[in-house]
């Protein structure tokens, strides 16, 4: 009588794992670390629907608005010492510090962070960074202001190329201006170990 090999094995040291669409699920927190609690799913449902807009399935008039923005800022230098640079810019620009006053059920946060503590004058950190907060409309006035920054460099880039190639005799094409043009340049592969070519390359 021929018995079947079973194969067998002990099993993990934590238990078995069985696999489900949130294993390898990118958008979860432990990918994101400065993940918020509330306001990084809804974060990451606009992103769903703006790609949704850009392959036709969704209106773009249909995708949700952020009621305000969550940022960290870095509130120290790489020695541990007090450095509020970048927390005075985000300030300037409409941001203010979240206080544990804001956390809770019906505020402006339901809970804290994963891993974020308490300092003592009631900010919220996470490791060298202070979280803070700006409402939609100064977010939107920021990204306009940061736009039109953008737009005004490259009309005057163009109008000094322009002119540089007027002084040096050179004329553009009929039909053409000068312009600005921006190409990304071919992927490089790094190895820790690369291979030696052979002396017939």
């Amino acid at each position: 009588m021929k018995v079947p090999i079973v194969n067998t094995e002990p099993p993990p040291e934590f238990g078995e794992l069985h696999a489900s669409a949130a294993f390898a699920d990118p958008d979860i927190m432990d990918h994101d670390h400065t993940y918020v609690p509330g306001f990084s799913e809804l974060r990451l449902a606009r992103d769903r629907a703006i790609v949704e807009v850009m392959q036709g399935k969704r209106r773009a008039a249909d995708v949700p608005t952020l009621p305000h923005n969550f940022r960290w800022a870095r509130c120290q230098t790489r020695a541990g010492e007090p450095d509020n640079r970048k927390v005075i810019r985000a300030g300037n620009r409409g941001y203010k510090a979240v206080t544990m006053n804001e956390v809770g059920e019906g505020k402006l946060l339901a809970t804290l962070p994963p891993g974020a503590q308490t300092a003592a004058d009631g900010t919220i950190r996470q490791g060298d960074t202070m979280l803070m907060v700006a409402d939609a409309q100064r977010v939107a006035r920021n990204e306009l202001q940061k736009r039109a920054k953008t737009e005004s460099a490259i009309r005057g880039s163009e109008a000094g190329f322009a002119a540089a190639l007027a002084e040096a005799g050179g004329k553009p094409m009929k039909g053409a201006s000068p312009y600005i043009k921006k190409e990304l340049g071919q992927p490089v592969r790094a190895e820790l170990n690369p291979k030696s070519k052979s002396k017939s390359e």
